[in-house]
C-alpha cells in the first residue's frame, strides 16, 4: 500500500494535537465580561476593544505580563463565539453568561470539547451523575491511541489537567462541589443565539438537544 491510496484512513490516523494551554486559568468569567463588554461599546472591532482594556488595565492585575497572558487566552476563547452570543455573554444574566463561556472554551480548545461529549454528556444521557478526577482519567487514557502528545505529559501536568478541567465544570455551574453532574437550563436567548450558531453545539452540555 502506497502513501496516498487511502487519505480517508491516513486523515482518520492523525489526530490535531491538543492544545492544552487552557490550563493556565479556569473559566475567567469576570476578565471574559469585561472583554465582552468593552467589545460591544466598539462595535465589535478588536483592535479598539483590547486597547481600552489594556489602557485601563480593567482586568486589574497585578502585573503587566499577567495582564496580557490573560488577555490573549480570553480573546483566544471569545473569537470562536458569534456576535449573538458575545452580546448575549455581555448583557445576559449569569448561569447564560457561564454557558457561553464553557462554550467558549470547547470550541477553542478540542479537547474540552471532546471531554463534553464523550464523557459530561454520554454520562448524563446513561443517567450517571457523577463525575471525578478517575473519568478524566480514563478519558485522557483513551485518548493517548490519537494523541501521543498526552503520553508525554509529566505526572505533575496530567494533575493540572484533570483539576482544571472539574474546576471549569464547576465554575460553569454544571458540576456541583461533591462532583455530581448539574444539568444547565437553557433560556429562551441562549437557545436560540447557540442554535443560530450551530445545533451541534448543544452536544457540549449534558443535557438533550433542546426542541
Amino acid at each position: 500500500m502506497r502513501l496516498g491510496e487511502f487519505p480517508l484512513f491516513e486523515q482518520m490516523m492523525v489526530a490535531t494535537p491538543y492544545v492544552l494551554s487552557f490550563t493556565a486559568g479556569g473559566l475567567l468569567y469576570h476578565e471574559s465580561l469585561v472583554v465582552a463588554e468593552e467589545l460591544l461599546r466598539a462595535r465589535f472591532d478588536w483592535k479598539v476593544a483590547i486597547k481600552a482594556v489594556q489602557d485601563g488595565n480593567l482586568l486589574q492585575s497585578r502585573t503587566e505580563s499577567t495582564a496580557k497572558r490573560k488577555l490573549r487566552e480570553v480573546r483566544n476563547r471569545l473569537q470562536a463565539l458569534s456576535r449573538d452570543e458575545i452580546q448575549l455573554l455581555a448583557e445576559g444574566g449569569r448561569q447564560e453568561q457561564k454557558l457561553i463561556l464553557w462554550l467558549a472554551c470547547c470550541l477553542k480548545y478540542q479537547i474540552l470539547a471532546d471531554f463534553a461529549r464523550d464523557v459530561l454528556r454520554s454520562k448524563y444521557l446513561q443517567l450517571d451523575l457523577s463525575l471525578d478526577r478517575d473519568d478524566v482519567d480514563r478519558f485522557i487514557d483513551n485518548k493517548t491511541i490519537w494523541h501521543e502528545e498526552l503520553e508525554k505529559l509529566a505526572p505533575s501536568t496530567r494533575t493540572k489537567l484533570q483539576t482544571v478541567m472539574l474546576r471549569m465544570l464547576r465554575e460553569s455551574e454544571m458540576l456541583s462541589p461533591e462532583g455530581a453532574i448539574l444539568p444547565p437550563i437553557f433560556s429562551e436567548n441562549l437557545t436560540r443565539v447557540i442554535r443560530d450558531d450551530s445545533p451541534e453545539h448543544f452536544l457540549l452540555f449534558p443535557t438533550a438537544v433542546p426542541e
